[in-house]
């Protein structure tokens, strides 16, 4: 029965091509942006509930508002390493082509060599070597997205504004919109751009033994240097990654409403079609509920056409979306924070769901219409 249904909701469908492929390409377009804003959305999540940076703090200039405006001692590593709680201190210089929000922001970030050749922090090499970073004072290892997206391999020379360096290696990480990142010599990245700022920090990540004590630790580390030479404001990574981001993720939130004005376009669409589809076959469903067909029948099959057309479109939108969210490398930035697009189960999981859900929404009314129709009336109708 449901195989005969099928195959007489897809002749229905068929019967005017060109109509069918123009609404599955609408709804399909509709879909794609919806996965598109899910995926943006799944990338901020992502980056400030990571549970790898659960337990890390980042100390900075107050009242800094872009990377080049911190300029931290160096020597302050070694107080707040002996903070009770902190397991390590990584000084940081960090260099960013565009401090305001972009969709090819570049970051640099200059680590101690011992950071990734005495282990103290794990990186995962998918190409070169740490061996040849080390070697290379100019040597970078670049995240795989941003490798991609700018076409480099180990070998290359890659440059932005005035940091020229080596690709030394390729690497992958688990903390979203890291792999939009080359990490470079600390103490070639404070000689860069013609200036000498040896001993001066962007920032520092600290490393702390208990979240649950990270207000503590905030308080005295901002404390410590409260009468020094350059004042400190401590975030968590969460709270830092917020307020570096602030003006983007309110624009971040902003795309729920595009998001919604989507799913409300694929049901209007789906839903004028099927109800055009029904007009068209008034006489056929009346002559179909004269040979004997229930009127829960016809109202199976109008949904079925509505879902035939929704799936389809529906299917056809988050594939394209999975595909340029999977192989674009896209990401935002903005001070030195990197946000990627990320392209979860979840994100496909919503946008079949929410190309389903309209589908019966959209062909609820034209089949409770075409199951409770008198059938003389219509078989006037012509």
């Amino acid at each position: 029965m449901l195989l005969k249904l099928f195959k007489y909701v897809w002749r229905s469908v068929t019967r005017q091509k060109a109509r069918s492929v123009l609404t599955v390409v609408g709804i399909a377009t509709a879909m794609f942006l919806f996965c598109f804003i899910e995926g943006l959305q799944s990338g901020v999540r992502q980056a400030t509930e990571n549970e790898a940076t659960q337990n890390v703090l980042i100390v900075y200039q107050k009242s800094r508002f872009c990377p080049s405006t911190s300029n931290i001692p160096e020597r302050y590593a070694t107080q707040i390493a002996e903070i009770p709680g902190v397991k390590s201190v990584l000084p940081v210089k960090i260099f960013v082509n565009n401090c305001r929000a972009s969709l090819d922001s570049v970051t640099f970030r200059g680590v101690p060599e011992r950071t990734f050749t005495d282990g103290e922090r794990e990186i995962q090499l998918v190409d070169g070597s740490i061996d040849d970073f080390a070697k290379k004072t100019d040597g970078a290892l670049v995240g795989r997205a941003l490798a991609e997206r700018r076409g480099l391999k180990p070998g290359d020379r890659f440059k932005v504004g005035e940091v020229d360096v080596g690709v030394a290696g390729i690497y992958l990480s688990d903390v979203p919109g890291e792999e939009n990142v080359a990490y470079s010599h600390l103490e070639f990245l404070q000689r860069a751009r013609g200036v000498d700022s040896i001993g001066r920090v962007t920032q520092f990540e600290l490393e702390i033994e208990d979240a649950e004590k990270s207000d503590e630790i905030i308080a005295k580390i901002d404390e410590m240097f409260k009468s020094d030479e350059i004042q400190t404001s401590t975030k968590s990574h969460k709270a830092f990654i917020s307020a570096a981001t602030g003006d983007l993720l309110g624009l971040v939130k902003f795309t729920r409403w595009l998001g919604l004005i989507c799913v409300l376009v694929v049901l209007g669409l789906t839903a004028n079609t099927v109800y055009v589809m029904v007009q068209d076959r008034v006489k056929e469903h009346a002559v179909l509920q004269t040979l004997g067909f229930p009127g829960y029948y016809l109202f199976g099959m109008v949904i079925g056409e509505s879902l035939v057309l929704s799936i389809g479109g529906g299917l056809l939108g988050t594939a394209a979306a999975a595909l340029i969210l999977r192989y674009g490398n896209l990401g935002l930035g903005a001070e030195g924070v990197q946000i990627a697009f990320m392209l979860t189960p979840g994100v496909v999981v919503a946008g079949m769901a929410a190309a389903a859900v309209t589908g019966v929404l959209a062909g609820v009314m034209p089949a409770i219409q075409s199951a409770v129709a008198p059938i003389v009336d219509s078989l006037r109708k012509v």
